[in-house]
């Protein structure tokens, strides 16, 4: 009897095969990973840099908006109040001109010579104006009247022509005098006393000074 090719039929109830469980799986994860309808990775981070415009290298208004210290004035000019002696210069810099308040302690003393005398130091060889301002508050200090000397090394002081400097002083001349300088386009470098004559009671001088370097 010969033998007869046979097919071997599963039945409906049947297990499924291992490898094709397997196979199964691997699809489903390889599927989830692709997703071709669409992707949540966010954009690199070079790809939203690159879309971004430069910042403007322009400096803020705020910055630009800064004025020069001579537009800063007031109605009563440089000396309209205080409550303490200050000493006023203008000198011209790289930005332009510039006024500057120093403080001041004018005393009592014996002359221009006195040693006691408080000396200012300032360095700058372009003082265009130079002079003070006194106590204005509460109320201002009658001044009668302002002397200058030159201080020169063994020599004795000579005297200074004071000359007001036109539309740079202040409004009240009992709130301080402003000079200009008495020979040239600046104050020379020195050492100078200034000596102010007050209507008090009784009358009295105060007195300071000034190197220039």
């Amino acid at each position: 009897m010969t033998a007869s090719n046979r097919v071997k039929l599963a039945p409906a109830g049947g297990k499924v095969r291992p490898r094709a469980v397997l196979a199964l799986i691997i699809a489903v994860v390889a599927l989830g990973l692709l997703k071709p309808w669409g992707s949540d990775v966010p954009p690199a981070p070079g790809s939203a840099v690159a879309a971004r415009p430069p910042a403007s290298l322009t400096s803020s208004p705020g910055a630009a908006a800064v004025s020069s210290p001579t537009e800063a004035r007031d109605a009563g000019g440089p000396c309209s109040w205080g409550m303490a002696w200050r000493l006023f210069t203008t000198e011209t810099s790289s930005v332009g001109p510039v006024r500057t308040w120093y403080g001041l302690q004018p005393l009592a003393a014996s002359g221009p010579d006195d040693p006691r005398i408080e000396v200012v130091r300032i360095h700058s060889a372009v003082i265009g104006a130079l002079g003070y301002c006194s106590v204005s508050r509460p109320g201002p200090i009658h001044i009668l009247g302002t002397q200058a000397w030159r201080l020169v090394a063994g020599a004795q002081p000579q005297p200074v022509v004071l000359k007001p400097a036109i539309g740079a002083g202040p409004l009240a001349p009992d709130t301080g005098v402003i000079y200009r300088p008495p020979s040239s386009p600046a104050w020379p470098a020195a050492t100078y006393v200034f000596g102010v004559q007050l209507a008090t009671t009784p009358w009295s001088e105060k007195w300071f000074a000034v190197q220039i370097l």
